[in-house]
């Protein structure tokens, strides 16, 4: 019989000064973007523009919170800390998404308010060319950050990628509607202010739920189905008994107990512990493994 063996391996992420050149990226080109779509769209009669304005702000500032997380994060292990400071990053991003909801809220309640009264004029064409050059620009950014997220399997460099298309998306979309206004349809440039702000609350639901989802400890069962098939291919483990896994950041941590024969060595059991950690650790962004072994009965 093989005695109970308990086994963790560490793999942290090696690459946290890489994965920040995309939010240093972001960060710039959402503070640029927001400013000039908030100066035209204030002075040159467009609520579209100008709420998209509003919504790459929070986007600017959704990245700075995401810089702050991950360099806070990076704080080594210490006495209170022993799986080490990742979850201040999914922190942050929890906060960050209340102050997000709020902007929206505020921004569509404006916007409606504005639609109702016909309190709108008709937007000048610089609003249409500052929205297709947002969108030229943020389509740059969304693929050199959707590119290094998968390159360093980083969530939150492939969270802000899909921001990034989304932003691109509407900038080509306000400035559409800018030039259709620009045909008689005035209202339609409110119209578009109202869609932005309710895209800017949805944001802010999604980060919430998905942060909430985190902190709690919840991890996709697709993923922990996927291991353990994985795990029950592996030469040696008859099955496995349970598998557990979290988010830390841009960690994951499994906690796993595999069947053996339990006629076999202690040092064979070992070796197949061996084996399932390297194998798991292939697979991705896994940063600990904890195998348990147990007599197959």
């Amino acid at each position: 019989m093989v005695n109970d063996q308990n086994k963790m391996t560490s793999n942290h992420n090696a690459n946290p000064k890489l994965a920040k050149r995309g939010i240093y990226l972001s960060i710039a080109a959402y503070i640029i973007i927001s400013t000039s779509k908030l100066f035209v769209g204030a002075n040159f009669h467009s609520n579209a523009v100008f709420a998209d304005g509003m919504n790459n702000f929070t986007d600017a500032f959704a990245s700075i919170a995401l810089l702050i997380g991950m360099i806070l994060s990076q704080r080594p292990a210490d006495q209170n800390h022993r799986y080490g400071h990742y979850k201040i990053e999914t922190i942050t991003t929890l906060i960050m998404s209340f102050v997000i909801f709020y902007i929206g809220i505020t921004l569509t309640k404006d916007s409606i308010i504005s639609l109702i009264n016909q309190d709108y004029d008709t937007p000048t064409p610089i609003n249409a060319i500052i929205g297709l050059a947002s969108g030229v620009v943020m389509s740059g950014v969304y693929w050199y950050n959707n590119t290094l997220g998968q390159k360093l399997n980083s969530p939150s460099l492939k969270a802000s990628a899909k921001d990034n298309l989304a932003d691109a998306l509407t900038s080509f979309a306000t400035a559409l509607s800018v030039i259709l206004s620009r045909t008689g349809i005035a209202w339609l440039d409110g119209a578009m202010a109202v869609i932005v702000g309710l895209i800017i609350v949805k944001s802010g639901l999604v980060i919430f739920r998905d942060s909430a989802f985190a902190l709690s400890d919840g991890f996709p069962q697709t993923e922990l189905d996927e291991y353990k098939h994985i795990v029950e291919d592996i030469p040696g483990v008859i099955s496995v008994a349970d598998i557990r896994g979290r988010n830390y950041g841009a960690n994951i941590y499994i906690d796993i107990t595999i069947y053996v024969d339990p006629h076999i060595s202690v040092q064979a059991g070992h070796d197949i512990t061996e084996v399932v950690e390297t194998t798991l650790q292939n697979t991705g962004n896994i940063t600990a493994i904890d195998v348990h072994v147990e007599p197959f009965r």
